[in-house]
């Protein structure tokens, strides 16, 4: 067998094994229409950015915690039960004990103030796709109407 043939075949089985394995993957956002799907794409990309820039040194990159220091955000019920909580933490911070996972978690969050509200709703998108299993946009509009609810309701957050 000559070395071109050799060459063919192995090129012919690589693509066959490369579509059979995509042929096993499900595509997580089949349920958005183009427009959104875009703009999932953008949010998590800049999601991604800005978790690792403010939330993965405590978080880990990989959303799992720091033991009992710091909680997990990957299947996390905490930060699936309480959006508002989480999107308020991320601007204002958050105090007091918290259960995650049946963890009982009680370090002080700092507060980012200088974060936008467009940034929050990246980060809170990034991280409820990638670690809490759901696929889902938090618009700027969520991220405000939220942060109004938290700024007035002092229980929420750590305030100045």
């Amino acid at each position: 067998m000559s070395l071109s043939l050799r060459k063919i075949i192995f090129v012919f089985a690589l693509f066959l094994l490369a579509s059979c394995n995509s042929e096993n993957k499900k595509d997580p956002y089949q349920n958005l229409d183009r427009r959104d799907r875009i703009r999932l794409m953008q949010y998590m990309q800049e999601g991604r950015r800005l978790y690792t820039l403010y939330c993965a040194n405590c978080h880990q990159p990989d959303g799992t915690g720091l033991a009992r220091l710091y909680p997990p955000l990957r299947n996390s019920d905490y930060m699936k039960a309480n959006k508002t909580s989480v999107i308020c933490g991320i601007k204002y911070g958050q105090k007091g004990p918290i259960t995650v996972n049946g963890i009982e978690f009680n370090q002080i969050m700092p507060p980012v103030p200088n974060i936008t509200d467009l940034e929050i709703a990246e980060i809170a998108t990034y991280i409820y796709t990638e670690f809490a299993d759901t696929t889902q946009i938090i618009t700027l509009n969520d991220v405000r109407v939220i942060l109004d609810q938290c700024a007035a309701n002092d229980s929420l957050a750590i305030k100045k």
